[in-house]
């Protein structure tokens, strides 16, 4: 230890050192209260304005250690220059090891943080309600999740400071405080095989934005989307800054970048999709060891990732929804689903044949001319087609799920196939009932094997699949999303070999479907929760909870958070700002993201 005079032992921070994470009964018995509701932030497209800017308060003579290790966690709390605040808390020795932005950030519940004098050391208790890792990813936890960190004490020229903090502490942070000190930003990688972006939500402290966000854009693939998209690894910035001059974000990497032309193409546009989020930055210029890299085809200046032949997912204009009366299946246009009458659909023909009551799992595709239903039983999957045909699918697989279309017009379903394997299916939808490869086709999910599916949603633009998933007793329910690897044709060829869990805090769900490519709409139960309801999740960030709905079944979107639909018992609802509005439709709704 530095700084000499008195100190307390530290053996107890080394003996802690691996410590992080605690028994819900060892919290209680520190007399934690908490509120575990996770409140609502931004919207994740709109950047978050500056705004008050965090001034933390320094020591102040004769403080207590607990005052200290108080004051220290709230100086914490902040980004750039606000850290040489929390140093000050620290010993010189302490202040060189302690490095916040390599090591994780806890977020804890803002009533939730306890301190105790053990062993001659200080210790702060939480329950976590969320962990900020290395890479900028936000993961909500368990209920029953907690972390202790340990501070040795030691006193300088007669004043107590931290002299030892535990290995791999980076910040404590009030969830209070998370919007204030982060921002929401996407990076972005290219789909294998196919000229899509795809985006993954990360947590960017709110100083030195350009730097910190090429930085996790020039990380390896994540985890959950190893093998459907990719990107240059080979890349790494010059040096550890990224100026903005002029609305100019200047990318100077080193020697090394890879020399094939459609891997430097591609890293372009994932830097500009990545850096025209911030609202300082309106082009992109990119440098190796200073000098300027060209891409052919491609003119400055680099504003949008279009120029370099990506597209963004867009759904047709015109989609249609079908809308059950009795055994009648009627298809309305999806702008006016919310508006139709008993009396407008029983004036309408139908394309379709008569769909028996015991199929009551469907989905429709985006143009409207094929429904797909699972009976009741879950063992027998139909589609039928505005041509008047039924086609039943040869028996594949029990406890299948809702089948949902994607926007490249597959049809998927999950289940329990014979093979230990055979978990999720997928149908060419496009292709008649005869063809030889209408049939269908096994998509692999490692990540699925041993759970079996319950619910499932493919994102808007293709690229990731959704799925609440069970142990085979029911237990154990999960929210899991991973990549698709798709054909250049839209034609699935597998899943990542991984998954990505989310809003681990749920502990019951019993449907979902995609808002945004990076936003979830969930039927769901957290611990705080008497029923399930609707809930908004961020994949990779921050759960809103809406109004509930008595006896909700099923959840889907028209087009937005604002537009989402939830079918009940009672019939369909369609969200009315913080409240819901019964439909008059005489049966049950059926849109195409379900």
């Amino acid at each position: 230890m530095s700084g000499g005079g008195r100190t307390w032992s530290t053996s107890a921070v080394t003996r802690r050192a691996a410590l992080g994470v605690m028994s819900l009964g060892v919290l209680g018995a520190c007399g934690l209260t908490v509120d575990e509701t996770v409140r609502p932030g931004l919207d994740v497209e709109v950047p978050q304005d500056e705004g008050i800017q965090y001034q933390p308060e320094g020591p102040r003579a004769g403080m207590t250690p607990e005052d200290i290790v108080r004051g220290f966690l709230r100086a914490g709390a902040a980004t750039g220059n606000g850290l040489s605040v929390a140093r000050s808390y620290l010993t010189d020795e302490a202040s060189r090891a302690w490095r916040p932005d390599d090591a994780q950030t806890i977020v804890h519940s803002d009533e939730g943080v306890v301190l105790r004098d053990e062993d001659g050391s200080l210790e702060v208790s939480a329950r976590v309600v969320a962990r900020i890792d290395t890479d900028a990813r936000l993961s909500l936890s368990r209920s029953t999740d907690g972390a202790s960190v340990a501070f040795g004490m030691s006193q300088v020229a007669g004043e107590w400071r931290i002299a030892e903090v535990q290995e791999g502490f980076g910040r404590l942070l009030p969830l209070s405080r998370v919007d204030q000190m982060y921002r929401r930003y996407r990076v972005h990688y290219t789909a294998i095989g196919w000229n899509r972006l795809v985006p993954d939500l990360r947590w960017i402290p709110s100083d030195q934005e350009a730097t910190r966000l090429v930085r996790t854009q020039l990380g390896r693939v994540p985890d959950h989307l190893d093998g459907a998209v990719q990107t240059d690894e080979t890349a790494e910035l010059r040096f550890d800054a990224v100026p903005v001059i002029s609305g100019v974000a200047q990318v100077d990497l080193k020697r090394g970048l890879s020399a094939d032309p459609t891997l430097r193409r591609n890293l372009a546009a994932q830097l500009v999709a990545s850096l025209v989020q911030l609202p300082t930055v309106s082009e992109v210029a990119m440098s190796i060891n200073g000098s300027r890299v060209d891409i052919e085809g491609v003119d400055p200046p680099w504003t949008s990732p279009s120029q370099f032949g990506f597209i963004e997912a867009r759904a047709p204009e015109e989609q249609s929804a079908v809308v059950r009366d009795g055994r009648r299946l009627v298809r309305v246009s999806l702008a006016d689903v919310t508006s139709v009458t008993p009396e407008g659909v029983a004036a309408l023909d139908t394309p379709f044949a008569d769909v028996p009551a015991d199929w009551n799992r469907l989905a429709v595709s985006l143009d409207g001319k094929e429904v797909a239903g699972v009976r009741s039983s879950g063992l027998e999957l139909v589609r039928w087609r505005d041509d008047g045909r039924a086609i039943p699918v040869e028996q594949f697989g029990r406890q299948m799920t809702k089948p949902v279309y994607d926007a490249s017009g597959v049809l998927w379903v999950g289940g329990v196939g014979s093979e230990a394997g055979d978990r999720l299916w997928a149908i060419n939808s496009s292709l008649d009932a005869g063809d030889a490869e209408a049939g269908p086709t096994k998509v692999p999910a490692l990540w699925l094997s041993g759970r079996r599916p319950r619910s499932l949603s493919l994102s808007p633009d293709s690229a990731c699949i959704a799925v609440i998933s069970s142990e085979e007793d029911g237990k154990d329910v999960q929210i899991q999303v991973s990549g698709v690897a798709r054909q250049p044709n839209g034609l699935p060829t597998g899943t990542a070999t991984r998954a990505l869990r989310v809003a681990a805090v749920i502990e019951d769900a019993i449907d979902l479907a995609w808002i945004t490519p990076t936003t979830l709409a969930v039927l769901g139960r957290r611990p705080t929760d008497q029923e399930i309801r609707p809930l908004v999740v961020e994949v990779g960030g921050l759960i809103s909870a809406l109004a509930p709905v008595r006896g909700a079944r099923s959840i889907a979107t028209t087009g937005g958070v604002r537009d989402l639909l939830v079918s009940a018992s009672a019939g369909a609802y369609v969200r009315t700002g913080a409240s819901w509005s019964k439909l008059s439709s005489p049966g049950a709704v059926v849109v195409p993201s379900a």
